[in-house]
Parts: C-alpha cells; sequence; structure tokens
C-alpha cells in the first residue's frame, strides 16, 4: 500500500489555531562546543538580541534567530501560500516536529542569555574562561 498523499485540508487542518510558531524564528546547526574559543562564540552569539542557542532531542545543537518571516500575515498564515518554499512545505509532515502540536518541546535545553549558558558551563564544570593576560613589564 501506498503513503496517502496529504491534502490541502490536512495541512491546514494541523494548523489550526497555531500562531504560526515555525514562522517566527531560522535555526542552522551548529558545531557541539568543546573548547573555551566554542564557549565564547556561543556567549557571544547569546549576547545579541532575539538570538538563542538550543539543543535539539537527537543532542544536536542550533543556533535560533528570532524573527518573523515576511511573508507571514495578521492571520497567521502564509501570504506566498503556493510559492513557499521547500522547508515550509514538510515542516509539520510528521506532528511530533511541530512546535504547536508536538507532546514536548522542539529542544532539550535552550539558553536565552549568556548567562544561562555560562550557568549551564558551571554546573558541569566546564573550563569557558580565558586566563588573565598578564600586563607586560615595563610597557
Amino acid at each position: 500500500m501506498g503513503k496517502r498523499k496529504k491534502t490541502k485540508k490536512a495541512e491546514t487542518s494541523l494548523c489550526e489555531g497555531c500562531a504560526a510558531e515555525c514562522c517566527r524564528y531560522v535555526a542552522t546547526e551548529i558545531d557541539k562546543p568543546t573548547c573555551r574559543r566554542d564557549y565564547d562564540h556561543i556567549r557571544w552569539y547569546l549576547m545579541h538580541r532575539n538570538v538563542y542557542v538550543f539543543v535539539d532531542h537527537d543532542g544536536d545543537w542550533y543556533l535560533e534567530f528570532a524573527a518573523d518571516c515576511g511573508n507571514l500575515g495578521d492571520d497567521h498564515r502564509c501570504l506566498r501560500y503556493a510559492e513557499r518554499p521547500r522547508i515550509c512545505r514538510r515542516h509539520g509532515e510528521d506532528e511530533s516536529d511541530c512546535e504547536f502540536h508536538g507532546a514536548e518541546p522542539p529542544y532539550k535545553r535552550r539558553f536565552g542569555t549568556a548567562q544561562e549558558f555560562e550557568t549551564w558551563l558551571d554546573k558541569r564544570g566546564r573550563q569557558w574562561r580565558w586566563k588573565k593576560q598578564e600586563k607586560k613589564k615595563g610597557g
């Protein structure tokens, strides 16, 4: 038996009552941090407004930018639905990857500030602080 093709009605019913959570951010995978330099970069990211770092349920790390899609209408619907990118078409094919309908958040850990990340590093005993550079004598 072949896989049933999803109909537009099925797609829209999944999105009913949703505030378009999937259209309010952009996230890109980053390498798992393993050293002071990596930790420092993540701290720098998190010092910017509307930037987050999260770890998904598979342990993959992501850099997230909170930014509404420019094609999002006031009614939380896509203004260019017929021409939307493939990533939009595929998102939510499985209810478990939908932020609104999923049983759990799309991440297992999310950092919104450098301080949150630093506290997390400290609790794990990670060495993230750079040694203070000594002042040169006579200079």
